[in-house]
This record gives C-alpha cells, sequence and structure tokens, in this order.
C-alpha cells in the first residue's frame, strides 16, 4: 500500500504573477519522488485546508511526509502518527521559518525529522517588516479610513523615522535583513538577542543591550526571534513610551496583546503591528493605532518559490537516505 506525502502548505499551488525562475522546483521535486518509488509514495495536495483547524488522527493515516503549514502537531497527535509509535510519519517539512506549531521534544522521542526552511522568507519578511513599521508611525490605516470618506485628519500627527532609534530583538537573519534595510534611514541600532553577534554590530555600528534598555531607549522596536517564550509584557510596556511603536512580525505569542491594546488605548503607546492572526475578539481595534495581518510577511512571489522548493527539497534528501539543508532535530539523524 501506498504511503503519502501530505502537502499542507496552503500557498503551495499558488499561480505566482511574476513567474520566478524556480515558480515549480517543489512540484518537480514531488513529483520526481513518485517517480523513483515506483508507487510506493504518491504526493497528496491538501493546500485548500484551514491550517487553523486541528488535525485528526485519520488524516494523517499512511502520511510517511508532510509540508506543512500552521497546523498543530501535538504531542497525543505524534504519539499516533509517528514512525516510532507504530504510525508511518517519518519527517514534517516546515513551510517557513518557524516551527512552534510542532512539539518538537515528541516529534524527537519518536524519530520523526523536522525541517525548516530559514533562508526562504528573509528578505519579504524584513520587507513586511518595514511597511508595518510605516504604516503605524504613519496612522496610514486610521488615516485611509478618514479620507475614504471625505474627512480630514484627525488625531496626533504621524512620526519621524530617519534618525531615530530602533530597537531590534532578535538578530538572525531576518533581524539582520531589516537592520540592513534601514540603513538608509539613518538610525541607531539597538539590539537585544541570547546569542550576541559581535562581529556584525560592530559592522553596522549596531549595540547590544538587554531588554530593559531597548524598551526604554528605542523609537521602533520590532521583534525577529524563535520560540515560544513571552517578550513583552505589561512590564517591558512600561518602559516605553506614548511615542513608541512596536511592530512583531514573529509571533503573535512573543507579545501581550491584551497588555498592548491597552497600552495603545490609553496613550502609553503609539501603535502596534502585528503580523498574526488577532485573537482577542473581545478587544476591538478598529479604531485604534493596531494593524494586524494573517502572517502573510513571506508571501511574495519569491518567497513562497524559495518555500516551496526549500521545503520539498528536504523531503527529497530525505526520501535519498541524505541529512535535509535545515534540520531543526538533529540529534535523531
Amino acid at each position: 500500500m501506498s504511503k503519502r506525502i501530505l502537502v499542507l502548505a496552503t500557498s503551495f499551488l499558488d499561480i505566482l504573477p511574476t513567474h520566478p525562475k524556480n515558480e515549480n522546483a517543489g512540484k518537480e521535486l514531488l513529483q520526481t519522488i513518485e517517480t523513483e518509488s515506483n508507487g510506493e509514495l504518491v504526493v497528496d495536495y491538501k493546500c485548500g485546508r484551514d491550517p487553523l483547524k486541528k488535525l485528526s488522527y485519520k488524516e494523517m493515516i499512511d502520511v510517511w511526509g508532510v509540508i506543512a503549514d500552521l497546523e498543530v502537531y501535538d504531542k497525543d497527535l505524534l504519539s499516533r502518527i509517528a514512525r516510532g509509535a507504530g504510525g508511518s510519519l517519518s519527517i514534517i517539512s516546515r513551510y517557513r521559518v518557524g516551527y512552534d506549531s510542532i512539539d518538537l521534544e515528541t516529534a524527537t522521542k519518536y524519530g520523526v525529522l523536522v525541517t525548516n526552511t530559514p533562508m526562504a522568507p528573509t528578505v519579504p519578511t524584513a520587507e513586511w517588516t518595514i511597511s508595518t513599521l510605516l504604516d503605524v508611525a504613519g496612522r496610514r490605516i486610521q488615516q485611509h479610513k478618514r479620507a475614504s470618506v471625505g474627512k480630514s485628519k484627525q488625531g496626533p500627527s504621524r512620526l519621524d523615522v530617519s534618525n531615530r532609534t530602533i530597537g531590534i530583538i532578535g538578530t538572525g537573519r531576518i533581524g539582520k535583513e531589516v537592520a540592513r534595510l534601514l540603513t538608509g534611514f539613518n538610525m541607531q541600532i539597538l539590539a537585544f538577542d541570547k546569542y550576541p553577534d559581535l562581529k556584525w554590530a560592530d559592522s553596522i555600528n549596531a549595540e547590544y543591550v538587554d531588554i530593559k534598555r531597548l524598551c526604554s531607549d528605542s523609537d521602533f522596536i520590532t521583534i525577529h526571534t524563535a520560540g515560544s517564550t513571552q517578550i513583552i509584557g505589561e512590564k517591558e510596556l512600561k518602559l516605553m513610551h506614548p511615542t513608541t511603536v512596536l511592530v512583531n512580525c514573529a509571533r503573535s505569542n512573543f507579545v501581550d496583546n491584551r497588555a498592548v491594546y491597552k497600552a495603545v488605548k490609553s496613550g502609553m503607546l503609539y501603535g502596534y503591528g502585528l503580523d498574526d492572526i488577532w485573537k482577542e475578539k473581545d478587544l476591538i481595534i478598529d479604531d485604534l493605532n493596531i494593524i494586524a495581518s494573517p502572517h502573510v510577511g513571506s508571501d511574495t512571489d519569491k518567497g513562497k518559490a524559495a518555500m516551496r522548493e526549500g521545503s520539498a527539497e528536504a523531503i527529497y534528501s530525505f526520501f535519498h537516505g541524505k541529512k535535509p539543508s535545515n534540520v531543526v532535530n538533529p540529534e535523531i539523524i
């Protein structure tokens, strides 16, 4: 009986208007696996599935590998579908960077390789971060709402951006790219990272500081870290100023959104930009300088093409007994 390579990444089959050279590279790699496996593996595209819907055991029967979106692979599910637990799942290839929706400890325990595509979203996400920063600093949504119905400006002036201070939390690929793209704004750069890259900081005249100083001394703060630990809560927000802008194009869980809502509404914080779904349904943000987007930072043609190719390459390499390029839990190899 054939095993399945389940493709759940919602944009894997999207038509890309600019048609980058590697537009179909991911699909072609998966087709090659089908051919070379002589029918032992078949590709099953379920890209229309809602990634926020809980995965069921039934959906994962006979799945050997999955190109994953935001759906959750928790302990209960993995302990039933993983190859080391009597199931067939051998690899989860994460389409994007983050993998906090996967119980990594359980995946490792039961021999499921987990990979991601860290290079693909770097430039698109950095661009989206700066776009979000400018939109919040300019109160873009509020200005649009008034102008689109024939009303003039109301409320405070928009913020200057050039020659201000940016605080970057997380100086991996995306954080560094944000700093590079902001060069033209002549901004002073403060940074925080558990593993500081002092050589990089010296090359761009950035300064590593602790979270307390970053929050108190930055005009703009942007988050580009990994993991699941909350970074910005009520304590950190109190260190910020009424003219501070906070941008979170990583994950919603890094920030206490309820505390941010209260800070923006009370005027303690100028505004907040979130590239994730606003889950606090009882807190209406329509009239506040808070903007949210459904995690589309990497949703560009080049970004999608690179994630397709990278996630499919991981499946292809693993099928051929080779170590994929970006393994999250290499200890099981």
